[in-house]
């Protein structure tokens, strides 16, 4: 019997369960606790890679990799409907899996950092990671709906126990906002089960039996739990509060993941099983698209605070995806699946180094900064090249994504494509003018004994880097797999 995917989604689970009966009375033993940690994140990882490299062969190719790694068996049928434990891993679950497994091992290794209450964040930190990769091989709404539950509290805890001042508020907001885009999931997953005509809460129902206002209904249900969740205008604010609030181990997994499970499910809900409404209503995600880029890039020049820049500018990149998944073409889609993955190792990187900064200068205020490359030239080098991939830099991650976004999007939008593409320029000018004022211009009294990276950060964002250069370098090759996969949202979207 196949259990890659299992292997994937539960094995953080099973060793957060281990963790869970080990002692944290010393220095020795929370270090014990944190590699078992570090082993569960660490197997998810290396599955995820070699699935991935099966993956390039197969779904390249044109090969069926969704039927021969999936995972279908009944789950429950005492009720009016059949519900099943269906996996699957498709060309967009694929990169995506090794995006969210990749930052959550470097997550894991930024636990070396955390010194009180190890053994409760490790747990949590392996709970959310197994709700984050079972959202993306559910094939199942109520399986779906079941991992996004998961990730949930979890989360909450993560940001309300680590976190600095005003935690208690971020966390408040983050559950408020989430609670309603579950809500808002399950209202679509009753609209799918009492629809579909052999009453079941598969993820490809049978669309001929939707009436034409249930399928509008589930749309819009569907586009707004996934909006809030993608951090969208005029529903971001949670994840600015959240961005800026918690620890920054919590806060890259927070922009590194969550934000990337909002834009697929709008990928593979609202696209695939709506496809009439979605391109019927194409004006109004563009629209959407076109205000959250300059709402995000504008917003962040306003930030004084370093991680609440860094929140605004997620804002504006997860608009660029959404101007793709409003144009609807294979090569936007195709795209943002590629901007997904950019922005994930981009945002981790940003906030990481985020992090770093505030935690040697005691300040988060951007103001405050100056000086910093003679002290830290590693630091600012790790930050450039954070910055180099979400401003869209050849060779690295975010370059193809940006541009396959644009070339898709223009001839469905051109104006919107031209307005977001406007909008770059500003992002762009505010990670320079960041960039500037934090670690170049003269060196203060006070930071003049700032300490340059440690062994411990360079763990944690070299293979960060690596991920970014090789998602560039190789996009040749992942291009081919996600194609395959976004081959069924164009034919749904076009009839075929």
């Amino acid at each position: 019997m196949n259990v890659i995917l299992s292997t994937i989604i539960w094995s953080p689970l099973l060793f957060a369960l281990i963790a869970a009966f080990l002692p944290e009375r010393n220095d020795e033993e929370r270090t014990r606790v944190r590699t078992i940690a570090l082993a569960g994140a660490g197997v998810s990882f290396f599955v995820t890679t070699f699935f991935a490299i099966l993956g390039q062969i197969g779904l390249g190719a044109g090969g069926g990799l969704a039927s021969a790694y999936q995972e279908n068996h009944t789950w429950f049928w005492n009720f009016l409907f059949q519900a099943h434990y269906d996996l699957v891993a498709d060309g967009i679950t694929l990169p995506l899996l090794v995006v969210v497994t990749t930052i959550f091992g470097c997550a894991m290794f930024h636990s070396w950092k955390v010194h009180e209450r190890v053994r409760l964040y490790v747990i949590l930190m392996l709970l959310v990671e197994t709700g984050v990769t079972g959202v993306l091989c559910s094939s199942d709404f109520v399986l779906f709906a079941a991992f996004w539950g998961l990730l949930l509290v979890p989360m909450y805890l993560l940001i309300r126990i680590y976190g600095g001042d005003g935690a208690r508020r971020a966390a408040a907001w983050f559950a408020g906002f989430q609670a309603v885009s579950l809500a808002l999931i399950i209202a679509t997953t009753v609209i799918v089960v009492v629809e579909a005509g052999n009453q079941t809460s598969d993820m490809n129902p049978d669309l001929t039996t939707f009436s034409v206002t249930a399928e509008t209904a589930g749309f819009w249900l569907s586009f707004i739990a996934f909006a809030i969740a993608m951090a969208i205008f005029p529903v971001h604010s949670w994840m600015i509060e959240a961005q800026s609030r918690a620890s920054a181990g919590v806060a890259t997994v927070l922009s590194g993941t969550m934000l990337m499970l909002g834009a697929y499910g709008m990928m593979r809900i609202s696209l695939i099983v709506f496809p009439v409404p979605a391109h019927y209503y194409s004006f109004v995600i563009t629209g959407l698209a076109v205000v959250g880029a300059f709402w995000g890039s504008i917003g962040a020049l306003r930030q004084d605070e370093l991680r609440r820049f860094v929140g605004y500018m997620n804002v504006a990149q997860m608009s660029l995806v959404l101007l793709a998944i409003g144009a609807q073409t294979s090569v936007a889609l195709v795209g943002a699946v590629l901007l997904l993955a950019g922005q994930g190792f981009g945002s981790a990187m940003l906030t990481l180094v985020s992090g770093a900064v505030e935690e040697r200068t005691r300040t988060t205020s951007i103001r405050a900064m100056g000086g910093l490359v003679s002290q830290a030239p590693r630091l600012a080098g790790f930050y450039l090249v954070a910055a180099a991939s979400v401003i869209g830099i050849p060779m690295l991650a975010g370059f193809t994504g940006d541009f396959m976004v644009f070339a898709g999007s223009f001839p469905e939008h051109r104006v919107a494509t031209l307005l977001v593409m406007a909008s770059v320029i500003v992002t762009t000018a505010g990670l320079i003018w960041v960039a500037n004022r934090v670690f170049f211009g003269p060196v203060r009294d006070q930071f003049a004994r700032v300490r340059d990276v440690t062994l411990l950060d360079l763990t944690v964002l070299i293979p960060l880097v690596g991920a970014v250069v090789l998602f560039g370098v190789r996009a040749g090759a992942v291009v081919p797999v996600i194609t395959n996969g976004v081959l069924e949202i164009t034919t749904r979207i076009t009839g075929g």
